[in-house]
């Protein structure tokens, strides 16, 4: 894919009309809008009902309550129309802010400036998913400047690399989400695997360890609920979309379909193990018991590789270690930091979508892609018309 310069992009579109490269699919900015805010509204609906759903199962017999049944779909709609704004008022910002600057587009008002502005709907969604998405978006920006340095040749991202850095973001979250355990209102943190809490010796329970019963039925049941898991997930992934020639669907797997569930499993089966291993051998259990443990189970990244894992882990980490900051008021609440930090990790990761795609993460792409109900692809290559890139 072409990277596209400040001085490419403005060469060629300083002076395009908005309908041009904005809203192709018709020249007046206002009737245009009512297709932008259609396709925004009908893109993020499919987009979060599948998040949704996957979500509210996770939570089991929980949702099965009435004010959990209404609050979930609360949430939903609340997902949906933050979606839809901000896939719709991309465009519509950005034929303001032509329209202020003397009817002319400039590398920054095209996509990034417009996208950081509304970040702020990022406030439709409750507290309690605001985090995890601004985690999210935190980390696809840190995936996106690790994969620009290691174009420029700057840093080898290599399979190596990346396992050290999933072992010791393991370490520090599983050890951080110990401490943190008998608080109760925990992080709201989006994680394969959320660890027990410490036992104290104060508790009534003869068992040392983090679990009621025998360690091998813990450590095994574990195992084997998560990679069943990860199995269901990846089967759900190549099966589904093949469903109208299910022969050939099962015919297409394969070994490799195996790595996201030896992933899980193996992950959840070593962390388990260390640390009752450890409980046994020192004979009281330990917060301190997460950073081995967590450490030696990140070598299960070697089945299923992600550089978005990686940068996850070590990021989930700071994430807690950050709530404790603002429970000992070292950080300010006043100052909206967070809402801040996802406002620009939107500008720039969507700037990327148009401007260095080879290095955007693929996720953002899907994402752009699916809210917009596939506007953004009509933009992009509307875009690269203008700049005479379509062959590339």
């Amino acid at each position: 894919m072409p990277e596209i310069s400040k001085h490419m992009f403005e060469s060629a579109c300083h002076d395009l009309h908005c309908s041009t490269i904005l809203h192709p699919w018709d020249r007046s900015c206002w009737t245009s809008s009512i297709d932008t805010y259609k396709a925004s509204f009908i893109g993020s609906a499919k987009f979060y009902a599948l998040i949704h759903l996957v979500q509210n199962l996770v939570r089991g017999k929980k949702l099965l309550k009435k004010d959990e049944l209404k609050k979930a779909g609360e949430y939903y709609l609340r997902s949906t129309v933050m979606g839809a704004m901000i896939s719709g008022t991309c465009v519509s910002i950005g034929c303001l802010l032509r329209l202020l600057i003397g009817r002319k587009f400039s590398y920054y008002t095209y996509i990034l400036i417009p996208n950081t502005i509304n970040g702020l709907f990022i406030l439709l969604e409750p507290p309690s998913r605001r985090g995890l998405i601004i985690n999210l978006f935190s980390n696809l920006v840190i995936e996106y400047w690790l994969k620009t340095l290691h174009r420029a040749g700057h840093i080898n991202v290599t399979k190596s690399k990346q396992t050290l850095l999933f072992m010791v973001g393991s370490a520090l979250l599983f050890y951080v989400m110990r401490l943190e355990g008998d608080k109760k209102n925990r992080t709201p943190l989006l994680w394969l695997f959320t660890p027990e809490r410490v036992r104290r010796k104060t508790d009534d329970s003869k068992n040392i360890c983090p679990h009621e019963g025998p360690c091998s039925k813990y450590i095994l049941k574990g195992s084997a609920i998560y990679f069943a898991t990860g199995l269901a997930f990846t089967l759900a992934k190549t099966v589904l979309p093949r469903l109208r020639a299910p022969l050939k669907a099962v015919s297409s797997l394969r070994s490799r379909h195996l790595d996201m569930a030896l992933f899980f499993g193996s992950y959840i089966g070593i962390y388990r193990a260390v640390v009752c291993y450890l409980c046994r051998k020192r004979g009281y259990d330990s917060a301190l018991y997460a950073l081995p443990a967590g450490y030696i189970a990140g070598l299960s990244f070697l089945f299923k590789p992600n550089l978005g894992f990686a940068i996850a882990a070590l990021t989930g980490a700071f994430k807690i270690y950050s709530t404790t900051l603002y429970e000992k008021n070292i950080l300010s609440d006043r100052l909206h930091l967070p809402v801040l930090l996802y406002c620009a990790c939107q500008g720039l990761l969507f700037h990327t979508r148009f401007m260095h795609l080879d290095v955007c993460p693929s996720y953002v792409v899907n994402l752009i892609r699916s809210v917009t109900n596939g506007k953004s692809e009509v933009i992009y290559k509307s875009m690269l018309e203008s700049l005479n890139l379509v062959s590339l």
